[in-house]
């Protein structure tokens, strides 16, 4: 897939996603949208693209912004400074996406089979998750109800597991892997099924992880991802915007 093709699916997801009109989304270097599902929470989400910035903010605090557009820049790195000390940083997520012409497929290492799970690995799967840290669980989220779900099995116990949402035409893959298993491909080897997944089903492929994440970071490259997007979630503190 071309470069430009990739990038336009992804603006037309995103314009979707975020119930906006994409011409409207296309004309515009900034867009400040309200979102209700927010409303009550004080927070807001900054969207830094290539070349353009989307603020979707709670309700009650679009005012605190509103006509400031210029103090918005478009380098992710230069957001938190943007919104002054009136909001907090609560985590800075990477976006990418994998174009099908750069997938790179993983097997597992040996003595692990990976798999889809089914309803008969029910027990397997919520004994995997008892071990899961609750970080781990917001930063993966894997489900037993999502749409493809496979796991990386050892004997009989699922040791890591990766599992897809779908939302606008977008597989989103979230990857979790029990610490003592960590650096032993699994998460290559798992997110490369649930990638081959979304090809195969014509779905535009997303890998999001917190930027801290080093582990994801280094799945995701491997696997082929290319960062198109760095999403800032704020939460209003309380002040003037700068």
């Amino acid at each position: 897939m071309k470069e430009e093709e990739i990038r336009l699916q992804i603006e037309k997801n995103w314009a979707k996603h975020l119930r906006i009109d994409y011409e409207v989304l296309r004309s515009k270097p900034f867009l400040l949208v309200v979102d209700e599902e927010k409303r009550g929470t004080l927070k807001l989400s900054v969207f830094t693209f290539v070349d353009r910035t989307v603020v979707s903010c709670d309700p009650e605090v679009k005012c605190v912004i509103e006509g400031k557009e210029n103090s918005f820049r478009l380098r992710s790195d230069e957001v938190p400074s943007s919104f002054g000390k009136s909001f907090r940083v609560n985590r800075k997520t990477s976006i990418k996406y994998l174009n099908p012409s750069n997938y790179v497929p993983f097997d597992p290492p040996d003595d692990f089979v990976v798999r889809r799970v089914n309803h008969g690995d029910k027990k397997a799967f919520y004994d995997f998750r008892s071990y899961c840290t609750r970080e781990d669980l917001i930063e993966g989220y894997v489900e037993l109800d999502h749409v493809a779900v496979f796991g990386a099995f050892f004997n009989s116990e699922i040791v890591a597991v990766s599992s897809i949402i779908e939302w606008n035409g977008i597989a989103d893959i979230g990857i979790i892997t029990m610490p003592e298993f960590r650096d032993l491909g699994l998460g290559k080897a798992l997110g490369s099924k649930s990638s081959e997944w979304g090809i195969l089903n014509n779905r535009l492929v997303q890998y999001r992880h917190d930027v801290l994440n080093y582990g994801s970071l280094k799945v995701s490259r491997a696997l082929g991802f290319r960062e198109y997007a760095i999403e800032h979630e704020l939460v209003y503190v309380g002040g003037e915007s700068s």
